[in-house]
């Protein structure tokens, strides 16, 4: 088995959505390595660190060179790789309800993977694949900076139920991404990553179970802790003065214990 990840972060492996995904695919080997007593072979690809410059939208890949890009850069080698896939693992942080900006060059530059004719099987339009894509599987991992992914995912979820059908891929999207790098939260957020890996688990053998997936759509903490302690995290005022770094932190861990109080 065959799986590529590909890490939509500007942090690259700094990132904390990465966190989740290191956990689902740990979830993903440690289900083949039971079941079939074999490591799968896990890519990671950093966009951060590829040339990938955004398209032209002067369409010679559908015309002049067939599946063919005229720009020389990563993105050949990138279009290889998922092509030889089995599985396909997105992960990236929500950036302004969508995709991070490199990440969406890339994406668009799939271009060369669709045929330049209509296909008359979308509702809304569209092209057909160069390629036998049936055979693949995609899961979707996301993390953002509010309370909850709720609401805040719709352009992400269309983008990819037109990429993938609407039934095509598994997406684990998930609030208060930033938590996840404080060490002091660690208790919490690991138990987190424990459903993540477990999710991981059930992906590789058909499915995400409910009790799983009803975990994973759990916040980490009630809105009104998490979001003190997001505003605390900043070290400024609503006036904009800076603050002690000592004290951002205090009034970040007060927002928690008095919850616990």
């Amino acid at each position: 088995m065959n799986i590529l990840a590909i890490n939509g972060s500007p942090k690259g492996r700094r990132s904390n959505t990465w966190r989740l995904a290191s956990a689902f695919l740990g979830g993903i080997a440690a289900q083949e390595e039971s079941a079939h007593e074999q490591t799968p072979a896990i890519e990671t690809l950093n966009v951060s660190d590829l040339d990938i410059k955004p398209c032209l939208g002067c369409f010679s890949c559908w015309s002049k060179t067939p599946g063919t890009c005229r720009i020389h850069d990563d993105m050949r080698a990138v279009i290889e790789k998922i092509l030889r896939a089995d599985i396909i693992i997105w992960s990236f942080p929500l950036y302004y309800f969508g995709l991070p900006g490199p990440l969406k060059n890339l994406i668009d530059r799939q271009l060369p993977m669709s045929l330049p004719f209509m296909s008359a099987g979308t509702e809304s339009g569209g092209h057909p694949s160069r390629h036998d894509m049936s055979g693949k599987r995609t899961a979707v991992i996301s993390t953002c900076g509010f309370y909850t992914a709720k609401g805040n995912y719709n352009g992400v979820t269309d983008l990819f139920d037109r990429l993938c059908g609407k039934d095509g891929y598994t997406g684990i999207f998930s609030g208060q991404g930033e938590l996840f790098r404080v060490k002091e939260l660690s208790g919490r957020t690991d138990e987190y990553l424990s459903w993540v890996k477990k999710a991981g688990e059930e992906f590789a053998s058909g499915g995400i179970a409910e009790e799983t997936r009803a975990k994973l759509e759990q916040s980490l903490y009630p809105r009104d802790v998490f979001e003190a302690m997001a505003d605390a995290s900043w070290g400024v005022g609503e006036s904009g003065e800076r603050e002690d770094p000592g004290l951002a932190f205090t009034r970040q861990m007060a927002a928690l214990y008095r919850r616990q109080a």
